[in-house]
């Protein structure tokens, strides 16, 4: 019986000791990994800020109740208790006394459990700074609004529930230790009773006080006018003063409410309560709607013209729209050949594959197995071992494990054989083959480049879609790729991860991630290493969820390594005055990210350091976090780009935040919209895209991001914005300007003329026929000295496969359009055929770039163009009767060329 009662003591302690395990797991385990990459002080700041918090504020609460409790169990009732039911009073206090400390403590957990979800903003608190910018209505430094007054409002919201708690809690005990009387059949409460509850009512009051103290600052993100965001003339003139009056209106009712409750004048109670809600919203909604319909309404662009300033003046400071730079085009409708020749740098890297054609191209031609994926196509730019300056689009090559054989998902496979993708896929954008496909700078397994670019670590352990824990230097050699009908073995070179040699850590990432196999596997050795949180997105978010990040990592070739290359910002929503783009109105790309693609190395490097406050103060909160952005390797700081999803927010403000004038704002006189384009047959939002260009008036090309504008409800261009990413001008963001008073075609314009071509109707709506598809490009702008451009390329796909082929390409200039082959033939129609156009040809590629005539071309003659004419005719004919509607197009518009060449010919 001894022996019995022990093991089952024992199988309970041990039990108990998983238990406790279990929920120490997570913690343990996210200081390994956090330690691992050097991030344990990160690790250790947060968890002590959170936990000192909800500890200090749980403390706080209990002993407020505990206090507030005792004082109300230990009173005595002010009439006796009916004799009838003494049994039930003394069963009842019994009750509630436990029913009130175990509810107190629940409560203490939900209160304490919201104060420390707001560990950031307390530690902001302590270390605000300055901006360096005062509102104009109260005079505070933004910093007040960005850093202090958020953790004030969680204080005050906690000290009003910690109240209202005690409140109910203490009201309770006295309605069941002293009120309930059946003999006389009311509530009676002793004079110690009232005072008591009326204490904790007049703190309740002075806190309310305080709320709508706080509560003033609200007029700064006021949206009661629907022309501009911020407070307007009744929120300064009306909802201000009525705050006031809140105020004052609320320490009086609770000194009167405090008073009859002492007295235990009831009726008045509710009489004064009554009134005091009655008077406030006469105060702060009634008297503000009557000053709005009244006085602003009428006159509302005289009363509201200096608000308006203030909402203009703190939006382009918040989006740093201030700091774009405003340049006129005055287009001439004059450009030659010559002139095309002689911006070859823009020439040489114009657009022609699309990122959505040319990730379905990769996934045909780069997969290589059904495993591998390229989840994301990114855009870059390369300075190559040759020297040109080269735009490309690149695809990681990574491992999905969803996509192995059924009979090859087991854990063994999935958790330490095959753990990581193998390299990229590398194409420029403006070559064509001969067969319409990319060429390829990088490509294959393992990879090869064309163009010197070396791939010494090509294995993908990181990246988008990578998101499986794996097991690395296990007891079993791990698949790296495939050679033929074999495969090649590899093992893991680096320290990368949380080393798992020991029992007791293997012990945890079992119970962590609720895997038994982890703990009993023969696979896992002294030297295994545990790699997890793989995905990159999750990686720089559990280090810092602070921040926020943007939707598209990109990977890069550096010093023979894959990194990926991260955005992330500084974002609040509490910058007064500034239109919230949803809940952001300040944004600031203060940090770049590197990922290493193999051992996962991650690096924060803060930039623009001594311009964004918020950024100095989280690298004051987490010294050693964030590197300075000198620290990154060169080979890295040649990729750094000015981020999409940044530039596309502050195009978005820009449309309407471009107009300074508070007139022209209130009337949106010069409103923009970001050009519509048509894609598929529907009109949509243009995205903006990446590009190398020579900017008119600069000496060389450099990569930008841009798109166009148009004037609100019309569709001629007025503008194009751009953000500038190399060397001195990383950051720099232009808006060139055209005249408001001559029509510069737009998007939507150019595409309407393409439709309405005959011939190039024509065309398309043959290749759309059976067997085919067409799909054309984004419509891109071009500019040229003081002049646009467009240039489309139109996709051709077999409605049963997915391997699109660049067929043509149509450039728009004034009203002169055309569809060829190739870009140089499209321009050569445009701009004149005999001039000589002039570019270092890239690799193999007819369409490729454009490239004067060889010097012994010389045209055919009429026999030949006829001869030509004649073959064409055949194949066309041949094409469609096997029903090759891909080839008929193409002999059809080859037989149409020698044609016109004919009535050249004839002509002379």
């Amino acid at each position: 019986m001894k022996t019995r009662r022990i093991i089952t003591f024992v199988l309970l302690g041990l039990i108990a000791l998983l238990i406790v395990l279990s929920m120490a797991a997570g913690f343990i385990t996210d200081f390994w990994w956090f330690d691992s990459l050097g991030f344990a002080g990160v690790f250790q700041t947060s968890y002590e800020t959170r936990y000192g918090l909800w500890l200090a504020s749980f403390v706080l609460f209990l002993a407020a109740m505990y206090g507030t409790l005792r004082t109300g169990l230990a009173s005595v009732p002010s009439i006796p208790a009916d004799p009838r039911f003494a049994n039930l009073f003394e069963a009842l206090g019994k009750f509630a006394r436990v029913a009130l400390y175990g509810g107190a403590v629940i409560c203490g957990f939900m209160t304490s459990g919201y104060i420390a979800g707001h560990w950031m903003d307390a530690l902001a608190a302590a270390q605000a700074e300055y901006f360096g910018i005062a509102d104009p209505i109260f005079g505070n430094d933004v910093g007040y609004y960005v850093f202090t007054l958020p953790f004030l409002d969680v204080v005050k919201n906690w000290l009003l529930a910690t109240v209202v708690l005690a409140f109910i809690g203490t009201l309770l005990v006295y309605l069941v230790r002293q009120g309930v009387s059946f003999a006389f059949g009311r509530v009676a409460a002793s004079p110690r009773a009232r005072v008591h509850l009326a204490s904790i009512l007049a703190v309740f009051f002075v806190l309310l006080a305080f709320h709508s103290w706080l509560g003033r600052y609200d007029v700064l993100y006021s949206t009661r006018s629907g022309s501009f965001f911020g407070a307007g003339y009744t929120d300064v003139n009306a909802q201000l003063p009525a705050a006031w009056i809140v105020i004052v209106l609320t320490l009086a009712a609770g000194g009167l409410l405090v008073q009859a409750l002492i007295k235990g004048a009831y009726k008045r109670l509710a009489q004064v309560f009554g009134g005091y809600v009655a008077i406030a919203i006469l105060a702060t909604g009634v008297f503000p709607a009557v000053i709005q319909g009244i006085v602003v309404n009428p006159n509302e662009q005289i009363k509201e013209l200096e608000y308006i300033r203030n909402n203009i003046t703190f939006t382009r400071v918040a989006f740093g729209l201030d700091r774009i730079e405003e340049r006129t085009m005055k287009p001439t409708m004059n450009l030659t050949a010559s002139d095309l020749a002689a911006d070859t740098a823009t020439l040489r890297n114009i657009v022609l594959w699309d990122y959505r054609p040319l990730a379905s191209t990769l996934d045909q031609l780069q997969v290589i197995r059904l495993y591998y994926d390229f989840p994301d196509v990114d855009v870059d730019r390369y300075r190559l071992p040759d020297g040109s300056y080269r735009q490309v689009m690149l695809g990681a090559r990574e491992l999905n494990q969803d996509k192995l054989p059924a009979n090859a998902r087991t854990w063994v496979n999935q958790k330490l054989v095959y753990t990581h993708g193998y390299g990229i896929g590398m194409s420029p954008v403006n070559v064509v083959t001969d067969e319409g496909l990319p060429e390829f700078f990088v490509k294959d397994i393992p990879p090869t480049s064309s163009v010197g670019l070396e791939i010494r670590r090509p294995e993908i352990y990181f990246g988008e879609e990578t998101r499986t824990p794996v097991v690395v230097k296990g007891n079993i050699d791990e698949f790296d790729y495939p050679v033929g009908d074999q495969n090649r073995m590899t093992r893991y070179l680096e320290q990368t991860g949380v080393d798992m040699g020991s029992f007791f850590r293997r012990l945890m990432f079992a119970l962590h991630f609720a895997d038994f196999n982890l703990l009993i596997s023969g696979y896992i050795g002294p030297e295994s290493r545990m790699v997890y949180h793989r995905a990159i997105q999750d990686r720089v978010s559990k280090i810092a969820p602070f921040l926020s990040y943007d939707g598209d990592p990109y990977l890069v070739v550096g010093d023979g390594r894959l990194v990926w290359m991260y955005d992330a910002y500084t974002t609040t929503d509490a910058f007064p005055y500034s239109r919230p783009v949803g809940n952001i109105s300040y944004i600031r790309n203060s940090v770049k990210i590197t990922i290493d693609a193999y051992n996962g190395e991650t690096q924060f490097y803060s930039f623009g350091i001594d311009t964004d406050p918020i950024i100095r103060v989280y690298a004051r909160i987490f010294p050693g976090l964030f590197k300075p952005i000198d620290a990154m390797p060169a080979s890295l700081q040649k990729h750094v780009r000015y981020p999409q999803d940044l530039f596309d927010m502050q195009a978005e403000v820009y449309s309407t935040y471009h107009m300074e004038d508070p007139t022209v704002f209130y009337n949106k006189e010069d409103l923009w919209n970001i050009a519509n384009e048509k894609l598929q047959e529907e009109v949509q939002k243009m995205e903006s895209y990446s590009v190398v260009m020579r900017l008119p008036g600069e000496p060389r090309e450099e990569y930008i991001q841009m798109v166009p504008y148009t004037p609100n409800r019309r569709d001629n261009m007025i503008a194009w914005l751009c953000a500038r990413s190399d060397g001195a001008n990383y950051g720099r963001m232009l808006v060139f300007k055209f005249p408001k008073q001559e029509l510069t075609y737009g998007p939507m314009q150019v595409t309407a003329r393409i439709d309405q071509d005959p011939i190039i109707s024509s065309q398309l709506t043959l290749w759309n026929q059976q067997g085919s598809s067409v799909t054309r490009g984004n419509l891109l702008v071009f500019p040229i000295k003081e002049d646009v451009m467009y240039v489309q390329p139109v996709y051709l796909q077999a409605t049963s496969g997915k391997l699109p082929e660049l067929k043509r390409v149509i450039v728009s200039y004034g009203n002169r359009i055309s569809m060829e082959p190739t870009l140089e033939e499209a321009l050569r129609r445009v701009f004149g055929g005999n001039a000589a156009l002039s570019t270092p040809a890239p690799r193999s590629s007819p369409a490729a770039a454009i490239t004067s005539p060889t010097a012994n071309t010389s045209p055919l003659n009429v026999s030949q163009l006829s001869k030509s004419a004649l073959e064409r005719y055949e194949r066309a004919v041949k094409y469609q009767r096997e029903g090759n509607w891909s080839k008929y197009g193409e002999e059809l518009e080859l037989l149409k060329q020698d044609l016109k060449k004919l009535v050249e010919q004839s002509a002379k």
